[in-house]
């Protein structure tokens, strides 16, 4: 742009030097007999003769030589007017030169100064593009360090998994060691225990006998021994055809014998008491005191058979798990009988033809989605396979968030014993459009269903598996540090294996599952701790951050709804649920199981760092023997999937 204005400067001046040339240049009106030479401008023979001389001197570079005024010599006027008409014509043709050059320099600064400004602007629009290019990659440079943030943070996290999983590891390989040990010590009992069998079969065959008790002289002993006897009779479970045997540790020793009297135990079953507090008092018509804080009055014991060295040192404990699955057997037949049968295929579908529909769709328990029964559709368009379920809603990020909390769980260490997923359909199709779905394995009822249909409640192994399976629920999303948020009875489901007839349960629905020390999307007021209901009557809920004791409240409130058939708030609103947590004290009086009971006050601690961790609760008595009536010994641990 410097470059055109001096250009134009440029040619400016040379018009002012051509135009004052021209009236420097200028011929007078007339001149002796030239009469007919034309006007320029001037009449003074001044500036005639100062034309004449600038002429000489523009084109012929002779000084000027006016001798003082005095015509030179050898001058006459006519030569001189001769040589001022060619000096004009000469000026003349010199004028028009230099207006043609002058008009093609004009030309020529015109183009470059229309050159020049096109190429400004060609300069101001790749600057333009420059800048745009700038900003894009400034975008991109800042997409890409979040997504290395985001990398370094999941790479963070699972180092941590890592580091976990290898301290578990370690954990496991010394239980492997210890229950080695423990089977070690086992055979040895075993082995003692069947070297005792032989010695009292030996001593029976040599006609030992047993000296009897002398009877009481005094009448009032009996007497009260007798009103005594009958008070804890009423009060104690009494145990008949009992045994003592061994426990798992150095120096344990438990009652294996047919109870009466038990308030949630039918009479006649055989059970294994957990290890005595003081084995001597093991003798007949003693009441014993066990470690988990359950007493026994001990009645008539096990006579042993004549062959004595025939007899299992198992005999008791198979007996007892014998009858257990009886008393199984029967409540499942209750249950089965009053279970709504499998509903009816349909025309409809379901993900473009894939699912076959059965049934009408019935809202969830939350009413944020829709559950339906389906199956798998054929090419031909034919249902086959085992009925599922497939849960239908607008919400997809919800959706998508529950099917990730399963996958995440499903990667952790601890499976938990989930609900079997087929698949997501971000997109179910064009029968449904704005839908999406979620494909389940589909379950007979969940557990609020469930205990009507077999008395109202939960008792024995159906009730320790319910309580085992929501603990190894909980230890599968506290592995990968999710917090459920939602534990409660319509969140696990019953599901029956159609080979074995047996029946487990599964957890479900993880939509509401976040992150440790994150804050809650949604709550049920039955599940949650009074800290929350404080923060949410606060109006803080928003930002309340999730810890895994949330979980163990919630724990401690399903334990004690299926042990009695009622939760605590039943028939009150979410509203006053809400407003009674804070001051909340809870009462056990109606768990039958003491045991149990202790259990669920230690999950219900008002105060969350007082409720017990997960590793503490499967240590807890009421889950003693658990894990030996397993077909797994680890299964306790990792789920079953």
């Amino acid at each position: 742009m410097s470059f055109c204005l001096t250009a134009r400067n440029k040619f400016f001046h040379l018009l002012l030097f051509v135009g004052v040339s021209s009236a420097y240049l200028s011929p007078p009106r007339s001149l002796g007999g030239n009469a007919s030479l034309r006007y320029y401008g001037s009449s003074s023979s001044y500036a005639a003769r100062r034309s004449s001389t600038s002429l000489n001197v523009f084109f012929n570079n002779n000084k000027p030589n006016f001798n003082n005024n005095k015509t030179p010599k050898n001058t006459s006027p006519t030569g001189s007017g001769d040589d001022l008409v060619k000096t004009l014509e000469l000026k003349d043709e010199a004028l028009l030169q230099a207006q043609t050059a002058v008009s093609s320099l004009e030309s020529a600064l015109e183009s470059a100064v229309t050159n020049l400004e096109y190429m400004q602007e060609q300069l101001q629009l790749r600057v333009i593009d420059l800048e745009k290019e700038l900003t894009n990659t400034q975008n991109e440079l800042s997409t890409s360090q979040n997504e290395l943030d985001i990398a370094v943070s999941d790479l963070q996290l699972a180092q941590q998994q890592l580091m976990q999983s290898q301290r578990q590891f370690e954990e496991l390989e010394i239980a492997l060691g210890e229950s080695e040990e423990a089977a070690r010590r086992a055979e040895l009992r075993a082995e003692r225990l069947q070297s005792e069998l032989t010695s009292l079969k030996e001593n029976q065959e040599s006609g030992g006998a047993v000296a009897e008790k002398k009877p009481d002289k005094n009448p009032w002993n009996n007497l009260f021994q007798s009103a005594s006897a009958s008070a804890a009779s009423s009060s104690i479970p009494t145990l008949n055809d009992w045994i003592a045997i061994k426990g798992s540790a150095e120096g344990d020793v438990q009652i294996s014998g047919k109870v009466i009297n038990h308030p949630t135990i039918d009479d006649g079953d055989a059970i294994v008491t957990s290890p005595l507090v003081d084995p001597s008092q093991a003798k007949e018509r003693k009441v014993v005191s066990t470690s988990s804080g359950s007493k026994y009055r001990l009645g008539t014991p096990l006579t042993l058979p004549s062959s004595a060295a025939s007899v299992d040192v198992n005999e008791a404990k198979n007996k007892f798990n014998k009858q257990r699955e009886e008393r199984r057997q029967q409540i499942l037949a209750r249950a089965r009988t009053s279970s709504e049968s499998i509903p009816e295929i349909t025309d409809q579908t379901l993900g473009n033809g894939r699912y076959i529909l059965a049934g009408q769709a019935v809202p969830s328990v939350n009413g944020r989605s829709l559950i339906q029964t389906a199956y798998r559709s054929t090419p031909v368009g034919t249902a086959t396979g085992e009925p599922l379920i497939i849960k239908i809603s607008s919400n997809t990020a919800a959706m998508k968030r529950e099917y990730d909390n399963y996958q995440r769980v499903s990667g952790g260490l601890k499976k938990g014993q989930f609900i079997r997923r087929k698949e997501f359909l971000p997109n179910a199709g064009d029968e449904m459009p704005g839908m999406s779905a979620l494909v389940m394995q589909r379950g007979v009822d969940d557990v609020k269903a469930f205990m009507p249909k077999v008395g109202g409640r939960l008792e024995g192994p159906l009730l320790l598996d319910c309580a085992a399976t929501a603990l190894r629920c909980m230890e599968a999303l506290h592995g990968v540090r999710l917090v459920w948020n939602d534990l409660k009875t319509e969140n696990f489901v019953v599901v029956e294996d159609e080979r074995t007839g047996d029946i487990s349960f599964r957890g479900i629905d993880l939509e509401s599952c976040m992150p440790v020390k994150s804050n809650p999307i949604d709550y049920t007021p039955e599940a949650c701790p009074p800290e929350f209901a404080k923060s949410f009557m606060s109006g803080e809920a928003e930002s309340f951050a999730l810890e895994y004791s949330y979980d163990v409240w919630s724990y401690g409130m399903f334990l004690y709804e299926i042990s009695t058939g009622r939760g605590f708030f039943d028939g009150v609103s979410a509203e006053q649920i809400t407003k009674r947590l804070p001051t909340f004290e809870p009462v056990m009086d109606n768990v039958p199981d003491p045991t149990l009971a202790d259990l669920i006050a230690k999950c219900l601690s008002t105060s969350p760092g007082d409720r017990p961790s997960l590793a503490r609760i499967s240590k807890h008595p009421y889950f003693d023997g658990y894990t030996s009536n397993t077909k797994n010994p680890f299964e306790f641990l990792f789920g079953n999937n």
